[in-house]
């Protein structure tokens, strides 16, 4: 099980005008924020103590029994997902199945798609090979991952 930072679901935000602690937690349709300035409190650390319980109160009732650790769930999956992979796609005009990722070129994120033809491995084996090549594509330019240390 990861870690928890202690303000996850927390911002402390300090700049002019505004000087507080600031909790949101968005769950499918519930929702949650509230503002805990520093002044009202009395101290910044009496603003992050109030807000942290508050946190651990509201995420309790939105999550349930999984908070806090919803935070890492894996990412859902749209009905709409032809799929069932996240970031793999069919493409109609294509006919082919599509491995969709992000990547760092010069300091900039940039989509990149790989097309695997059902006319030319058939469905089974494109869909299966897209999959696989969005899972190595995301792994490699994961921040902080092996691969990415080298380049």
């Amino acid at each position: 099980m990861k870690n928890l930072d202690p303000l996850h679901h927390i911002s402390i935000i300090e700049s002019r005008g505004t000087n507080c602690a600031w909790v949101r937690i968005r769950y499918d349709d519930k929702q949650f924020q509230e503002s805990f300035p520093f002044r009202r409190y009395g101290s910044k650390e009496a603003a992050i103590a109030a807000a942290i319980k508050r946190r651990d109160e509201e995420g309790r009732r939105i999550y349930g029994e999984h908070w806090p650790f919803t935070k890492f769930s894996p990412r859902k999956v749209s009905p709409l997902n032809s799929s069932g992979e996240i970031g793999v796609s069919y493409s109609e005009s294509d006919h082919a199945w599509v491995a969709t990722w992000q990547e760092n070129v010069d300091g900039r994120r940039r989509q990149r798609n790989a097309y695997f033809s059902i006319a030319k491995y058939g469905d089974k084996k494109a869909r299966t090979m897209a999959v696989q090549r969005r899972r190595a594509e995301v792994e490699k330019n994961r921040i902080g991952s092996p691969a990415q240390a080298r380049a």
